[in-house]
């Protein structure tokens, strides 16, 4: 449109029509060179609008996955079950329509944007490690780290750009900071990032790890990826973010804001928050209201791009974005025009993925043979007959009480809180209903004495709080609820003969045993008296379930959290970690000094030499006695959801001996090399020592879920019925390379490591030394008595 001089009409019109103006300066009539010059501005102006051309990009999003096996979901009120080779059939039905590469591999991106490693049945066992071979699997292009991944086989497309490690400089090995694909034609720089909030409740985060602000290197690297001068020339940049915050400006509010010429991200493709929500400023989106409101997103007005997509194979999003090229010599060479997308759910008629489902069946027949391999032997009987532990205190109950305790006090001290006051666990989650005898403890019998996966989490309560969560514990005595306490940190007296609601007589809050005494339980030494009318506050930690209310804990419903269900673990996964570092202990002590000093950083040397003066005090000097453990015709079965049925007869023979043939020699075994390695009391400074090494230091085949790990490589390279696709997701492609050349060779090379692993793993078993101390003591019992 062109326009006399002076027309008042000229900027409305230019601004709310989205025209362009040529002012004629002269007042008789149009010349032709004004009108060539306006003609040259309107194609200007509509090109900075439409470019000369448009790209359309695919892209499937998804977030925050944990439980690979059988999950049930309510659907209308119905219940299905899913898995994760459904959500590979949703997935392949995204990825089916876009365009072939020349690579034969289809022309969009699969995005994932953390987190994978608990809580859920499997990682209790694996600690995570079986999550490489199922994300392989999916063919997820990139992804930001979650914690841990690090040192679990991501290295290959992981990134993280806002945490450096303080004694390199760069960001921590192996992960990626630099991470550029190209599809339909356009070269994409792809930016992790991560919250710091999120940092500070992450048991065993380094302390040269160090968090820089989101927002600053967001633009930073938009300079260093966009630099047309540069090496890496990128049209679009996408954060993938494991945060709550940030956003990229959304296609309506570019219209009155031009972002060409500035730096920054284009999209931000999040995680987190567990919960699906898509942010106002999409263009549209089936099967999601984009009204919903979220705690999290009340400043959305549309005018940023976030894409959050729920949680735990639940919800994949299908993303289509349409670019548009900007102005020569502008800073983004393309901006999003468009943006439209779908909620896709997976569902429990959704068909199998055959190509996953054969590799999620080898991975969780590993984690079943890892089942019947001891990790700890016990000195003791141990009752978990709800008849006895659902009525008084009991050795189990205390034993896993102390061993939870201090897991967190990492966390906890980043957060300005030295450690936790108290453990209060309900014992309707310790299963089983049967007695252990002295002797080892195998996974699988770790696994049925705490099979819930609610995660543990801290809380700040009053002490009004404490005394009415213990009323509550207490006031279902003698029906053997699975309320019943069992505490650790503190000690209650109480009055079984009183009414319910008036039993507890005195809550005291424990100093750290130093001694034992001649029965060899510990001493209690009582630090502070916890009255009602207390004013102060005290750290608990409880399951989650709990402290919702479950089995009557109503007390704990609505208490300020300190450390949230999102970054806790569960009870088994905590325990685990505990025994395996203690195993890592006693292997180490084993060892001359300097082959110390040449197998562990500086830190997890100090821990060690710390460790071992503990270890020398009396009261861990070790009396294991003798063990005689019945033979059992055939191996115990394991009632884990969603991989009981999965075979174990395709694993090594030993798995079809009677088991406690096996466990029996591994008693022996450990019974014989007892001199240097004492019982494992679950102290602060055991516990804290035994959590920070298994999580600063490779565990490698002394966890015995990597030697079955290692045993089912050997028996892949070996194999010919396996499709070579599935072999290399389960072994990574740079392995599977590097053997296939002399299969059999690596296959006898690795079945060598895992047997040599078993004889050093069966040395330096955890003795533990559960007992009742009389924390939880019932003053009408000693009245009758």
């Amino acid at each position: 449109m062109i326009l006399f001089e002076n027309e008042g009409a000229n900027d409305p019109v230019q601004e709310e029509l989205g025209v362009t103006v040529q002012k004629c300066n002269s007042k008789t009539a149009l010349d032709w060179e004004t009108y060539c010059a306006g003609i040259e501005k309107w194609r200007q102006f509509s090109q900075s609008l439409t470019g000369s051309g448009s790209t359309v990009l695919g892209i499937a999003h998804f977030n925050d996955v944990y439980q690979v096996s059988d999950q049930k979901i309510s659907v209308g009120g119905q219940q299905e079950t899913i898995d994760v080779t459904k959500f590979a059939t949703l997935l392949d039905n995204v990825t089916s329509k876009w365009k072939d590469r020349n690579d034969g591999k289809k022309d969009g991106l699969i995005i994932f944007s953390g987190d994978l490693f608990s809580p859920s049945t499997e990682s209790s066992v694996t600690r995570g490690r079986h999550m490489p071979a199922i994300i392989n699997a999916l063919g997820v292009d990139v992804g930001v780290v979650g914690f841990a991944a690090s040192r679990l086989g991501f290295d290959h497309f992981f990134n993280i750009n806002n945490i450096v490690d303080t004694n390199t400089g760069k960001v921590p090995v192996p992960m990626k900071d630099i991470y550029i694909l190209e599809r339909a034609g356009i070269r994409i720089g792809f930016i992790g990032l991560v919250e710091e909030q999120w940092i500070a409740t992450i048991t065993g985060w380094p302390d040269n790890f160090k968090y820089q602000d989101m927002a600053e290197v967001g633009k930073k690297l938009s300079a260093k990826l966009r630099d047309p001068a540069g090496e890496y020339k990128c049209d679009l940049i996408i954060a993938l973010t494991h945060s709550r915050a940030l956003g990229a400006l959304s296609p309506s509010a570019q219209k009155t804001k031009d972002i060409s010429s500035g730096h920054g991200v284009d999209l931000l493709l999040g995680g987190h928050d567990h919960v699906y929500w898509i942010s106002k400023g999409v263009s549209e989106w089936d099967g999601y209201d984009l009204q919903t409101k979220q705690p999290d997103a009340a400043d959305d007005k549309g005018d940023v791009l976030v894409v959050k997509s729920g949680t735990d194979f639940q919800d994949l999003s299908e993303v289509v974005l349409t670019l548009k090229d900007t102005p020569a010599g502008s800073i983004r060479k393309k901006v999003i025009s468009d943006i439209k997308g779908k909620r896709c759910v997976t569902r429990g008629n959704t068909e199998v993925n055959q190509d996953v489902k054969a590799v999620v069946d080898q991975e969780l027949g590993t984690i079943n043979a890892a089942m019947v391999e001891p990790i700890c032997v016990t000195e003791v009987e141990l009752d978990v007959k709800s008849s006895y532990i659902r009525r008084q205190e009991s050795p189990i109950g205390n034993w896993v009480a102390d061993s939870l305790r201090h897991a967190y006090d990492q966390a906890l001290a980043k957060l300005g809180y030295q450690t936790t006051d108290g453990v209060i666990i309900c014992n309707g989650d310790l299963r089983g209903d049967r007695v252990y005898p002295p002797g080892p403890i195998t996974m699988g019998d770790l696994m049925t004495v705490l099979p819930f996966l609610d995660p543990v989490v801290v809380i700040e309560v009053s002490a009004n709080t404490l005394w009415d969560a213990m009323e509550s514990g207490l006031s279902r005595w003698p029906v053997q609820e699975g309320r019943f306490p069992a505490i650790s940190g503190f000690r209650v007296t109480w009055d079984s003969s009183k009414p319910a609601g008036q039993r507890v007589l005195g809550i005291w809050l424990l100093d750290e045993s130093k001694e034992v005494g001649k029965d060899g339980k510990p001493i209690l030494v009582d630090k502070e008296e916890v009255l009602r009318s207390s004013s102060r506050k005290y750290l608990i930690m409880a399951g989650e379930y709990m402290v919702q209310g479950g089995d009557g804990y109503d007390a704990l419903k609505g208490q300020k959290f300190i450390l949230t269900a999102e970054n806790g673990q569960s009870k088994s996964a905590l325990i685990r970690k505990f025994l395996l570092g203690a195993q890592f202990v006693n292997k180490m002590i084993q060892k001359e000094p300097e082959t110390q000093k040449a197998s562990l950083n500086p830190m997890s040397l100090d821990i060690l030499s710390a460790t071992q003066k503990q270890l020398a005090l009396p009261k861990y000097q070790l009396s294991l006695p003798d063990i005689d453990l019945p033979k059992l015709s055939r191996p115990p079965s394991f009632n884990i959801p969603g991989f009981a049925s999965r075979a174990i007869n395709q694993f090594d023979s030993r798995v079809h001996a009677p088991v406690h043939d096996y466990v029996r020699s591994v008693a022996q075994q450990a019974a014989d090399y007892v001199a240097p390695i004492a019982k494992w009391l679950p102290t602060q400074e055991l516990v804290t020592a035994a959590l920070k090494l298994a999580e600063h230091e490779d565990m490698g085949l002394l966890d015995s879920y990597e030697r079955q790990r290692t045993r089912m490589t050997a028996r892949l390279l070996r194999t010919d019925t396996i499709p070579r696709n599935v072999a290399m997701r389960m072994i990574s492609p740079m392995r599977f390379s590097a053997a296939n050349s002399d299969a059999h060779a690596s296959a006898d090379d690795e079945e060598a490591k895992a047997n040599a692993a078993d004889e050093d793993a069966k040395k330096t078993l955890a003795i533990i030394h559960p007992a009742v101390d009389g924390r939880l003591k019932d003053v009408a019992i000693n009245k009758a008595n």
